[in-house]
């Protein structure tokens, strides 16, 4: 195995790593502390990258299944392990990232038991998992091989047909149901990317690129796994077969390779390039009949987008195959088929975040641990197939394993440094060691409370200065700008408990006198202190619905049934909580009982506005100012502080 392979594989696991440390602190402190994401841009990187682009260029299982199972061009079977596993890899990839992006990931398996006949994404989810099981049966023949199971291996080869065209069916079925998943965002997408075609030129788009990485990883793996690599000289091998490039200095064409399988990926290349160009065409007519040129002209970043996807999806990848050098040159064909993956890939992008920034008013930038866990599920999903290539007959026949060997290095303890370079040589040992380097370095980076300061963020309940606790201390962000709180002292001046209610204006249901900073969390942001969850089993309790699940049924309790279940559409708190939340004052009209505002807003709005009015009463007219609570603001104060 060539040193080229081994720094890939010390690459991969650099960012599988780095994904996965972000990966445990996304399920340790969810999406808010981990992600860049709002309500205005709701769908990250992982969910657009990993999952709907993954998806997508994993098209190639079906289409060359479809090429040879059912229109029967055996010129292609040498394909078909590859591309059921970059298939059966890609589906991987989107269902870990969409238990990363799914907000309860514990609940991933609500879909399978809870069904909505009526939703994209429940079709999209039932269509990803089968398929993805589909898949493992497809590529089980191949990793049987080793272990000698011929009558298990004979079934599956029996039933290959109804799997492939089942597999068939579920593939399509997602891809254009993937692009009717924007379909409800007519005002919110941008016009440039908004389309009633969106099925149509996702699935083409789909099978157009799928063709394209079956011919990438093709190329790719025949490069770096050659035994005599002269890739790009006079000679180029693929599985066995000798394909000489041409003397370009001796008068002929550059890059001109001859043999069979540059024949087959030729072929396959210009079958892919017409579904491209068919893509190229509809989205064109698309644009004309939408009226989309006036926004394609206008010279905004959108439209460059758009135009810059184009050209990576279609325009070079059709220009390439076209020309009869490039068609028949592997460095031809690889760029062809990277151009059209990766416009693919931003085409998905421009569909799932940049076309909507233009109506959300605010620019999505994913975070380092987004980042991190994107790239990551993919880097994982390319050590795996390395692994199997290495050690399947996934592009040959036989399964021998290649093991990597490198003559200049010889196996010694004599010295520290021969120590290290036989460490260094073996896989085990090599990938310890990358780990003990790059976890530290991870957690360094991306520890949510170092980079969003959440350490301070979230509001410390306040604690006693005495047993008692006749004085409480304030200190909401443990800065140590604190203020002592003569509480029974207050409580008694103020008389005793009827006085309650006028700090605790608003208690949890049942409660009685909640603390502060059970609903102010937050020192400045609001906090959302409706239990969502909760509900569906208090409102089926209430009603007395039973059944398999009541709780699936009860949100017509709150919600009116026929409508989105949107929260400016639920009835008001108020109108089963008016007797156990409030116990003083009157609710104003429009106020909002589920969003409790920050701590600080809380403790100055209440405490000052009291303070002031307090202030004329009692001839104290320093009563409302800061130094009344914060002896940090009198003279000598900081002192004091310094002394406690």
């Amino acid at each position: 195995m060539s040193r080229t392979v081994r720094h890939i594989k010390d690459i991969l696991w650099v960012v599988a790593l780095f994904g996965l440390v972000a990966a445990v602190f996304r399920m340790w402190f969810g999406l808010g502390a981990t992600t860049n994401l709002s309500d205005g841009m709701p769908w990250g990187l992982w969910k657009v990258f990993n999952m709907i682009a993954g998806v997508a260029l994993s098209t190639s299982g079906f289409t060359i299944g479809l090429l040879v199972y059912v229109l029967k061009l055996e010129r292609f079977r040498p394909y078909v392990k590859p591309a059921i596993l970059i298939a059966f890899l890609g589906y991987g990839c989107s269902c870990t990232a969409l238990l990363f992006d799914i907000g309860l990931p514990h609940r991933f398996w609500h879909p399978i038991l809870m069904w909505n006949e009526h939703s994209f994404l429940f079709e999209v989810f039932w269509c990803v998992l089968l398929y993805f099981n589909v898949t493992a049966i497809e590529l089980a023949p191949a990793l049987l091989e080793r272990f000698r199971t011929e009558k298990v291996i004979k079934w599956l080869h029996r039933i290959a047909f109804g799997v492939v065209v089942t597999g068939i069916s579920l593939s399509s079925l997602h891809h254009s149901s993937l692009g009717s998943l924007f379909l409800v965002t007519p005002t919110r997408l941008h016009p440039l990317w908004y389309s009633s075609m969106l099925p149509v030129l996702f699935i083409l788009s789909a099978i157009g690129a799928g063709l394209m990485t079956v011919i990438l990883v093709r190329i790719v793996y025949a490069r770096l796994y050659d035994p005599n690599p002269v890739f790009g000289a006079n000679e180029f091998s693929i599985d066995g077969q000798s394909c000489v490039i041409e003397n370009p200095l001796h008068g002929v064409q550059p890059d001109k390779v001859t043999g069979p399988e540059m024949t087959n990926l030729s072929i396959l290349a210009r079958i892919a390039a017409t579904v491209l160009g068919i893509y190229l065409l509809a989205k064109l007519i698309d644009l004309s009949a939408a009226g989309g040129w006036q926004h394609l002209l206008n010279g905004t970043w959108e439209s460059w987008l758009l135009i810059g996807e184009l050209a990576m999806t279609a325009i070079i990848p059709v220009l390439l195959v076209a020309i009869p050098w490039s068609q028949r040159s592997p460095y031809g064909l690889a760029v062809a088929a990277a151009s059209a993956i990766g416009g693919l890939v931003l085409n998905r992008l421009n569909v799932g975040i940049f076309g909507f920034i233009w109506d959300a008013h605010e620019v999505y930038f994913p975070s380092l641990a987004e980042w991190a866990v994107g790239l990551g599920v993919i880097a994982a999903a390319g050590l795996i197939f390395i692994y199997l290539s290495e050690n399947f007959s996934i592009f040959s026949k036989d399964c021998t394993s290649q093991r990597e060997t490198d003559p200049d290095i010889k196996p010694s303890f004599d010295t520290l440094a021969q120590v290290w370079i036989t460490a260094w040589s073996d896989p085990l040992p090599r990938v310890s060691l990358i780990a003990v380097a790059v976890i530290p370095l991870a957690w360094i980076l991306m520890y949510p409370p170092f980079v969003s300061g959440q350490a301070t963020d979230k509001v410390a309940p306040s604690s006693g200065v005495d047993a008692l606790r006749t004085v409480l201390l304030i200190d909401g962000d443990s800065h140590g700008f604190a203020c002592e709180f003569p509480h029974v002292d207050h409580q008694n001046r103020m008389g005793r408990e009827a006085s309650c209610v006028s700090c605790h204006h608003a208690s949890l249901p049942n409660d009685h006198s909640t603390p502060c900073s059970r609903c102010h969390a937050h020192m400045l942001e609001p906090t959302d202190i409706f239990d969502h969850s909760g509900h569906f089993g208090f409102a089926a309790s209430k009603e007395s619905i039973t059944g398999f699940r009541p709780e699936n049924r009860s949100c017509v309790v709150c919600h009116e049934a026929g409508q989105p279940k949107e929260a400016s559409r639920a009835k008001s708190c108020m109108d089963c909580h008016e007797t156990d939340i409030w116990v003083h004052e009157v609710p104003a009209p429009g106020l909002n009982p589920a969003l409790a505002c920050g701590f600080h807003q809380a403790m100055h709005g209440r405490c000052i506005e009291c303070h002031v009015h307090e202030a004329k009463n009692s001839g104290r007219e320093d009563l409302g100012e800061c130094s009344t609570c914060h002896k940090s603001r009198r003279v000598g104060g900081a002192a004091h502080i310094a002394a406690r």
